[in-house]
């Protein structure tokens, strides 16, 4: 099974004791709402929280909770009934961030901005971009310049279908329900869209 969704900023809400930051929303299923967390308060061992997710606005159904852990800031992923989802890398490298997922299995899981055909493509077309820009820059309309998003979360270099995508254009994220845990997916697109 095959879900898409996006992630969303959230207006400030004076409704909700929740500090919601953003809104999953799933195609054909209800919204995720993603809420920062407060350091050290009510979490196991007194961590600082990073975010919740959450089935509801009400913040009383938690699906998974995103707390440091770990060394160089990695953040583990962690089911209500305490068991470990998965640990996310915060995105290292320059200019082509690398963002990497762990699942308890030992499966590592890779994703980078822009794939070989986007960045081909990017080249040949940059030509013309820059004139499209000049143009908008002497009508009035500021400059519209983007370098390839699209990110694909593949194991070690591996072909086939892909766990988790990340199509660029279209801010879309499609994840493979039988390769990776949704939840998993909602945290690190969260990550992913709070860092770019």
């Amino acid at each position: 099974m095959t879900t898409v969704f996006g992630v969303h900023a959230q207006a400030a809400q004076g409704t909700t004791a929740l500090n919601l930051q953003s809104v999953i929303k799933v195609r054909g299923a209800d919204p995720v709402y993603v809420a920062r967390g407060v350091s050290s308060g009510g979490t196991p061992d007194g961590l600082a929280t990073d975010f919740t997710l959450y089935e509801d606005q009400a913040g009383q159904k938690p699906l998974c909770v995103v707390a440091p852990r770990g060394p160089a800031g990695a953040l583990t992923v962690t089911a209500p009934d305490g068991s470990v989802l998965a640990v996310l890398h915060p995105p290292t490298g320059g200019g082509r961030p690398r963002y990497e997922l762990e699942l308890p299995d030992g499966t590592r899981l890779v994703g980078r901005p822009g794939t070989v055909a986007a960045w081909a493509v990017y080249v040949v077309l940059s030509p013309l971009t820059l004139l499209y820009n000049a143009a908008s820059l002497i009508g009035g309309y500021g400059i519209d310049w983007h370098l390839p998003s699209r990110t694909v979360w593949r194991a070690g270099g591996g072909l086939g279908p892909a766990p988790l995508k990340f199509y660029g254009i279209t801010d879309k994220y499609k994840v493979r329900a039988a390769q990776l845990d949704p939840r998993v997916a909602y945290a690190q697109a969260v990550l992913h869209f709070w860092s770019t």
